[in-house]
């Protein structure tokens, strides 16, 4: 490893141990001591809490019955866990969080795109889950003692949660895991206990209502659809676990704990979420038509859930801000990134839910952002198959001279970002939510199908441009690792190379 290196290996350096050491460096093979098992933990504390489980409301609240739900749910969520799955190989290979190994396929310059993803996602999602648990702890603080509701007593119920989401994320991946281990196992034992609460006054032949699409089989693909958007919220964060686990073992252990963990935990929060409406199914409220279904000597478990719920699926979000951030400003650590980015995710949450009140049009945004998540994904995992996993981390890695088979055109692939931007179009034209209707929504009678649309489009495209010209990475230079081992690697040559050359022409030549 070159003085460049050994410095880029400090660049998450804190001082103090129990501050995360790494930032965007690959992790190299003898610190990947994390097993593939932590992912039923890092899943199940980010799904049990209530800014997962309200999403579970969806189906009932579009006139699904409860077994039609069940359904849907079960459905989207597979679709949605195997369109995500595939990507948690990229830390396994490389050692690098998603967005950064992204680089691999978009080019250096080019993840800055991945980036900008993860950070929009991470702060909308951030925002949202710390409005949740404090919207808990509001409406369950009236229920017990009578305090007020409102834009005020909201903005007095954050704070707590938003500072200790960010403290653990800026401690790093450790204290993270820490956390996950704690929050999942309090935050099952909530759900249990509202399945319980609720048990002798649920019914299982709730046949639903009004349905939103008007028939019954466009509804339950509009829920299905809803469904798989949860699973694929986490695309650009697999990453950032996984490239603390070795693969040296094969993929399959890192695949099953993942996927498994991922659709089982997904599943079981949607369908609290669903189980819960079918008490209150046109209650736009949802937090609100809770605490008048449970009896009131439970009212103190919501609170306790709102607050245990919110520090892990927010720390999991801003630590993946701030490993984007510190990708984007990597002279920096990762804690100042994090430190950096926490400040607009908090005015972000108050912006949204204290002075405009417009957390339903936030929730709405972060859905179109899928709209990019999925084709981003989809390059990635075409790209993935194209060079059969194998990859130079060490030049994946941020650097002052911009060289390397993954320079492409000026830092940026034209195949892979011409297949993004096309499917990201086609998925924002299939949109159909709140804030945005596209115009080819009507072609199928308003279900949105913009995540499967956008995924397949750019998948495809990526694939028949790239058999069309085959890419440098794949066709020069030595062979690739196939699980990334980071060795001395020779200086760049001098120069800024402008464009790639065609297969078997050989490198790059400097300008």
């Amino acid at each position: 490893m070159t003085a460049d290196r050994r410095e880029l290996s400090d660049l998450g350096a804190a001082r103090g141990p129990q501050v995360e050491q790494h930032g965007i460096d690959p992790i190299p093979e003898s610190e990947r001591t994390s097993r593939p098992g932590e992912f039923g933990w890092i899943w199940s504390s980010a799904q049990f809490c209530f800014g997962t489980v309200v999403l579970g409301a969806l189906p009932v609240s579009y006139g699904l019955g409860w077994w039609a739900a069940c359904t849907a749910i079960l459905a989207g969520v597979a679709v949605g866990t195997l369109m995500v799955l595939p990507l948690v190989r990229f830390g396994l290979r490389t050692g690098l969080n998603d967005p950064m190994a992204s680089g691999a396929h978009f080019g250096v310059r080019g993840r800055a795109l991945g980036n900008l993803i993860t950070i929009a996602v991470a702060i909308g999602f951030f925002a949202i889950s710390v409005w949740t648990g404090g919207t808990a702890v509001m409406v369950a603080a009236h229920e017990l003692i009578g305090t007020p509701v409102g834009r005020g007593p909201l903005a007095l119920a954050m704070p707590a949660a938003a500072v200790a989401v960010v403290l653990v994320a800026a401690l790093g991946h450790n204290a993270l895991v820490r956390t996950y281990k704690a929050t999942a196992v309090l935050g099952a034992l909530m759900l249990l206990f509202l399945v319980v609460v609720l048990a002798p006054g649920f019914d299982p032949g709730y046949r639903g209502g009004q349905l939103a699409l008007g028939s019954p089989g466009t509804t339950w693909l509009l829920a299905a659809t809803a469904s798989a958007a949860a699973p694929l919220s986490y695309a650009t964060f697999q990453g950032d676990y996984s490239r603390y686990m070795t693969g040296r073992r094969g993929d399959r252990p890192v695949l099953l704990w993942a996927g498994g963990s991922m659709f089982l935990t997904c599943v079981l929060a949607l369908l609290v979420g669903a189980y819960v409406t079918t008490f209150f199914p046109t209650d736009p409220l949802w937090l609100q038509g809770l605490t008048d279904a449970v009896p009131g000597w439970s009212v103190p478990v919501i609170v306790v859930f709102g607050l245990v719920g919110t520090l892990p699926q927010g720390g999991l979000c801003l630590y993946a801000a701030g490993l984007s951030v510190n990708s984007l400003f990597w002279r920096t650590s990762r804690a100042t990134a994090t430190l950096a980015v926490a400040v607009p995710s908090i005015l972000a949450l108050y912006l949204g839910a204290v002075v405009y009140d417009a957390m339903d049009s936030m929730s709405a945004f972060v859905s179109l952002l899928l709209t990019a998540v999925a084709p981003w994904a989809a390059v990635l995992i075409a790209g993935y198959l194209l060079h059969r996993g194998r990859y130079h981390p060490v030049e994946l890695a941020p650097a002052d001279a911009p060289a390397g088979r993954y320079w492409y055109t000026r830092g940026l692939n034209p195949r892979a970002v011409a297949a993004f931007l096309a499917g990201a179009v086609l998925g924002v034209l299939w949109v159909n939510n709140p804030l945005y209707v596209g115009p080819l929504a009507e072609l199928t009678a308003g279900v949105d199908l913009s995540l499967p649309v956008s995924f397949g489009a750019a998948a495809l495209l990526y694939t028949l441009l790239c058999l069309l010209r085959p890419e440098q990475a794949r066709t020069a230079g030595e062979p690739a690792e196939r699980y990334g081992v980071l060795r001395p690697v020779a200086p760049p040559a001098q120069g800024r190379p402008t464009a790639e050359p065609a297969p078997g022409a050989g490198p790059a030549r400097p300008r």
